[in-house]
C-alpha cells in the first residue's frame, strides 16, 4: 500500500511538474462521465501492446512514430522539448534508456495508473495520452507518447 501512495504521490508531482514549467501538451482530459473514461481507459489498455511491440521492435522508427510532438522528455535537472522526430532519433537512446524500456516492457495493462493526462507506465518512466486534432481539442486523435522521464 505504501509503495503505492509513492507512485500516486510521484505521479501528482510529476503532473505538477509539468504544469509548474508551463507546458501545454496537446492531450486530451477526459470527461466526468464514466462511459468517456472507460473509453479512454481501454484506448490506454489497446495501446500499451502497440508501444510494447514498437520497443521490441529492433527499428526506431515504430516506436518514434507513437511519440506526440513536441516530446516533453524531463532529464535530471533540465527538461526538454523535441519538436521533430529527427531530434527524437537523435537522441533515442538519451531518451528511451534501459530503465524507460524495462519500465515499459514490464508493464501490465491492468495495473496502468490512468488520471485526467494520460496514463503513466511504470513509476512515471513514461507518460501517454490521447492527442487532440487542433488547438481546441476539439476533435480527438491517437493515444501517443507525451512525456519520458529517463
Amino acid at each position: 500500500m505504501k509503495a503505492k501512495k509513492r507512485r500516486v504521490a510521484k505521479a501528482a508531482g510529476i503532473a505538477l511538474l509539468l504544469a509548474g514549467l508551463g507546458m501545454s501538451l496537446p492531450v486530451r482530459t477526459f470527461a466526468s462521465t464514466a462511459q468517456s473514461a472507460a473509453a479512454v481507459d481501454q484506448a490506454y489498455r489497446r495501446f500499451l501492446p502497440e508501444l510494447q511491440a514498437a520497443l521490441r521492435s529492433k527499428d526506431r522508427r515504430p516506436l518514434i512514430n507513437l511519440v506526440s510532438l513536441p516530446l516533453r522528455v524531463n532529464f535530471a535537472g533540465h527538461p526538454r522539448l523535441y519538436r521533430n522526430r529527427q531530434s527524437v532519433e537523435r537522441d533515442f537512446s538519451r531518451i528511451f534508456t534501459a530503465k524507460v524500456r524495462l519500465a515499459v516492457l514490464k508493464q501490465k495493462r491492468g495495473s496502468l495508473f490512468v488520471r485526467d493526462q494520460g496514463a503513466m507506465v511504470g513509476d512515471g518512466e513514461l507518460w501517454f495520452s490521447e492527442t487532440c486534432r487542433d488547438s481546441r481539442c476539439s476533435d480527438f486523435g491517437p493515444v501517443r507518447i507525451v512525456a519520458v522521464n529517463p
